[in-house]
């Protein structure tokens, strides 16, 4: 089954607050509560975009799939890379107790993989 799962992106960018951030950003409060609590038969390709444009990230990041129970799908197959696991941890909650000198690996580690180095 696809899935529409904003949420996932939102906790992974850190962003608390997302009805909030989405209206800020232009996004009207029914619209918003309704994509963000999956009250949608569909989403609307301006929608799509606009939350692409604001999270910076592509369609596919904002979609799940998990295979239909007792059905046998190719590793291979493209909806495959849609497949999640469980809602990632809050980066921020995940950092919370780490000595501030591990801190500076992981923002070393992350400047190189913004950069492309690593």
């Amino acid at each position: 089954m696809l899935k529409f799962d904003p949420r996932r992106v939102f906790g992974l960018r850190g962003i608390r607050k997302d009805l909030t951030f989405l209206m800020k950003n232009g996004v009207g409060r029914s619209t918003a509560s309704n994509l963000l609590n999956f009250n949608v038969a569909y989403v609307k390709i301006e929608h799509l975009e606009k939350l692409c444009l604001l999270l910076r990230c592509t369609p596919n990041d904002l979609f799940g799939w998990q295979p239909p129970k007792d059905s046998v799908i190719d590793d291979a197959h493209p909806l495959m890379s849609l497949k999640r696991g469980p809602n990632p941890k809050d980066l921020a909650d995940m950092v919370s107790d780490i000595p501030l000198e591990k801190l500076e690996k992981i923002e070393g580690l992350l400047d190189q993989l913004r950069d492309g180095t690593v």
